[in-house]
């Protein structure tokens, strides 16, 4: 893997803990994300006109950007849900084991070939993910959350995928645009329905948006220019299962963010793993 492209995965990675961190503890999750969905609308159209391109998707484009649109759907509900009730340090790493499924569907599917560095690698990263955040309960303690985190595993791998053929033939402006009108409108049918008995549904989103408005704008910000460097890297010619993997550095970067702003405990031990974390990023960049 070029120098180049861990070196964007890493930036991505520094900065992709922000918007988890700044929107902890909201009141209304859901809402709060589908305000981070407007402003990536927002910022996805602001660099598109200012870049001087066009909206126009050529037609080749469209199926990426709904695999990439339900991948978002799928992920984003499923972590929410999964969250809700859900154990953060035994289903968050589920939820982020997206390199395995990457692997599975290229290997099955598209003929893709691995290298026995990248899959050791890989595996030493997402052996390093599980660690870190272990826990005294068990995955099969709630099979709902155990299921909804699948889920969003596996609309975490569809989006990178989708993403990394899409970068291919289009730019991430217009491409951002579609996919995230796509995942932020059905997510709002969601939660209508979900909320159906509430007499102004709506209301709450707005309130919720009232009442963190710095932080759901710097959420979306910093997620955004974080996703930017992803898509570059796809531009580059990076593959999605090697990024996917090296994106887990986002983990120990949140690990020192909660230490030293949220005062977490467990410090020692969880650095220890993201030192393990960094050797499978070596060696997958030695391949």
């Amino acid at each position: 893997m070029e120098l180049i492209w861990i070196l964007l995965i890493l930036c991505s990675a520094a900065t992709h803990p922000l918007r988890d961190l700044s929107l902890k503890g909201v009141a209304n999750p859901l809402g709060c994300y589908i305000g981070v969905m407007i402003t990536w609308l927002v910022l996805s159209a602001m660099q598109t006109l200012l870049t001087d391109q066009s909206l126009t998707l050529p037609a080749a484009s469209w199926k990426f950007v709904f695999i990439s649109g339900i991948g978002l759907i799928l992920y984003y509900y499923g972590t929410l849900s999964a969250m809700k009730k859900g154990n953060l340090s035994i289903y968050y790493p589920i939820i982020r084991s997206s390199p395995l499924a990457i692997i599975l569907f290229s290997w099955l599917l598209l003929g893709q070939s691995y290298t026995q560095i990248t899959l050791v690698g890989i595996g030493v990263v997402l052996f390093g993910s599980f660690m870190i955040q272990k826990s005294s309960g068990t995955i099969f303690h709630d099979i709902r959350s155990l299921i909804l985190a699948l889920i969003a595993m596996i609309g975490s791998a569809a989006y990178t995928l989708g993403d990394a053929f899409a970068m291919q033939i289009v730019t991430p402006g217009p491409y951002i645009f579609y996919c995230y009108s796509f995942g932020m409108l059905t997510l709002l049918l969601i939660y209508f329905v979900e909320n159906r008995d509430q007499p102004r549904p709506i209301m709450t989103i707005i309130h919720s948006w009232r009442h963190a408005p710095i932080r759901i704008i710097f959420a979306g910000v910093t997620s955004y220019l974080s996703y930017q460097f992803i898509l570059y890297a796809f531009q580059l010619g990076a593959e999605a299962a090697a990024v996917s993997a090296v994106r887990q550095a986002s983990i120990p970067v949140s690990v020192v963010l909660a230490h030293f702003l949220l005062k977490e405990m467990d410090f020692k031990r969880r650095i220890g793993w993201a030192c393990v974390i960094a050797l499978g990023i070596i060696l997958i960049s030695l391949a």
